[in-house]
C-alpha cells in the first residue's frame, strides 16, 4: 500500500501556526493548501457530490481539538464493555474497506486530523495522575486508523514517549496499515501495543480496499516485536460465508507460524455489527460487495447482526482454533452479552472481570503483573 496523499490541504485558520502542521506540510511537498475559517462551506458542497465520503478522502483537514479528544469507548447497556478509552488524534480514514461503520457514523466527511497534538496529551496527563490508582487502555483507532497516516502526520513519534512516561496506561495502536518504520527507534518502555485487523484473504482482497495485504501486517508486527513491543490482533470482523471456518483456520495457522504466542498482548473476536444506514451505503459505494445480502436482525444496541445462535458457533469455532495454538492467549469478545459470553468460553463473566482480564494482559506488558495470566 502507499502512504495518503491528499488532493488539497484545508487548514483551520487557528491550526496555520502550529508544528505539526508545519511538520505535516513538509511532508507532503507539492500539495496545495488553503486557509479557512470554517469548514460549513465545503461540507455542503461535498454533500451534493455523488459520492461525499469518496470524495471527503481526497482533502485533508487540520484542525485544533477543542477538549473533546479523551472519551471512554461508547458503551451498549445489554452488552459487556472493558472500560476501554480513546483518543481521538483524527477522524476518518484513508483506506476504504466496505464495511467501515465510519461511512453512516461520521458528519464531516473530510479526513481530519487534530494537530495540537501537544494540548491533548497535557490535558489526558492530568487525568491519568489524577487517578494514580485507576489502570487505562487507550487506543487512537476508534475514529481512524492509528498508523495509515503515521508516514505524514509523524504522530507515533510523539505519542509512543508521551506513554512511556505513564505510570498507569497503555496506548494501543490499532491498524490495517504496514506503516512501522517509525516506531523501531522509539523509546515505548512496554507501554504500547500495536495492533493488527485480520481477516481472511478473501475478506481483505475483496471488501478491504486500499489496505496492507494479511502478509505484510504479519511481517510488520514480527517487525516491531524484534523492537520490544507486545502485539494484539482483532479479528473484527469476522463474516460469515461458505468456506469461512477454513480460511479463518488458515490466518490462525500462518499467524502462529510467525508471531510468537508470548509476544501477543490479546486477540478479539467480533462478528460484523453495523448501523442500519450502513446496509445502504455499502450497496450504493461498494455495489460487488456481498455483504449487505447476507441475513441480519437487529441486536439490542440497533446494530444489524448475524443470529445470536450463529455469533456463538462462529466465535466457538474460532476461539477452538485458536486455542489449538496457544492455551493461555488472552481472548475477549468485542460487544457480546453476558450470555454469549458464557455460551462461547463456559465461564460467567460481567464488566469487571473482563476490565480484570484485559487490565492483566496490559500491566503483563509493563512487567508488573506475573505471566500467569487470566485466560479462557
Amino acid at each position: 500500500m502507499k502512504p495518503y496523499r491528499p488532493q488539497k490541504i484545508y487548514i483551520e485558520s487557528d491550526a496555520r501556526d502550529l508544528p505539526h502542521t508545519r511538520r505535516i506540510l513538509k511532508n507532503l511537498p507539492g500539495v496545495p493548501f488553503e486557509i479557512i475559517q470554517d469548514t460549513q462551506s465545503l461540507q455542503r458542497v461535498l454533500a451534493e457530490r455523488p459520492d461525499p465520503i469518496g470524495e471527503g478522502k481526497r482533502f485533508l483537514l487540520l484542525k485544533r481539538d477543542k477538549g473533546r479528544s479523551f472519551k471512554p469507548f461508547p458503551e451498549a447497556e445489554d452488552y459487556l464493555s472493558c472500560d476501554y478509552f480513546t483518543l481521538h488524534t483524527a477522524e476518518g480514514c484513508d483506506l476504504e474497506c466496505s464495511y467501515c461503520i465510519l461511512q453512516a457514523y461520521l458528519t464531516n466527511p473530510f479526513l481530519t486530523v487534530y494537530v495540537n497534538l501537544e494540548e491533548m496529551l497535557e490535558g489526558l496527563e492530568k487525568i491519568l495522575q489524577g487517578n494514580p490508582g485507576r489502570f487505562f487502555r487507550i487506543g487512537t483507532g476508534q475514529l481512524a486508523d492509528s498508523l495509515s497516516l503515521d508516514p505524514v502526520t509523524g504522530f507515533s513519534e510523539t505519542l509512543v514517549p508521551f506513554f512511556a512516561r505513564q505510570q498507569n496506561a497503555v496506548l494501543e495502536l490499532k491498524t490495517k496499515s504496514a506503516f512501522i518504520d517509525r516506531l523501531s527507534a522509539l523509546k515505548h518502555e512496554g507501554h504500547t501495543i500495536v495492533s493488527w485487523s485480520m481477516n481472511t484473504k478473501k475478506i481483505q482482497t475483496e471488501e478491504e480496499h486500499k489496505c496492507a495485504s494479511l502478509e505484510a501486517r504479519l511481517q510488520a508486527a514480527g517487525q516491531v516485536i524484534q523492537a520490544g513491543y507486545r502485539v494484539g490482533f482483532h479479528f473484527d470482523p469476522i463474516i460469515d460465508y461458505p468456506g469461512w471456518e477454513a480460511d479463518y483456520g488458515e490466518v490462525i495457522e500462518n499467524l502462529f507460524s510467525k508471531i510468537p504466542a508470548d509476544a501477543i498482548a490479546w486477540i478479539s473476536l467480533g462478528c460484523l455489527r453495523f448501523m442500519p444506514a450502513l446496509k445502504t451505503l455499502m450497496r450504493e459505494r461498494f455495489p460487488k460487495s456481498e455483504l449487505p445480502l447476507a441475513e441480519w436482525v437487529t441486536g439490542m444496541d440497533g446494530k444489524m447482526r448475524y443470529f445470536k445462535a450463529r455469533r456463538i458457533e462462529i466465535y466457538r469455532e474460532v476461539a477452538d482454533m485458536i486455542r489449538e495454538k496457544s492455551k493461555h492467549a488472552t481472548l475477549y469478545l468485542c460487544m457480546e452479552s453476558p450470555e454469549v459470553w458464557r455460551k462461547v468460553f463456559g465461564l460467567e463473566y460481567t464488566k469487571s472481570s473482563v476490565c480484570a482480564l484485559l487490565d492483566h494482559a496490559g500491566k503483563f506488558s509493563l512487567g508488573i503483573e506475573n505471566p500467569a495470566r487470566n485466560s479462557f
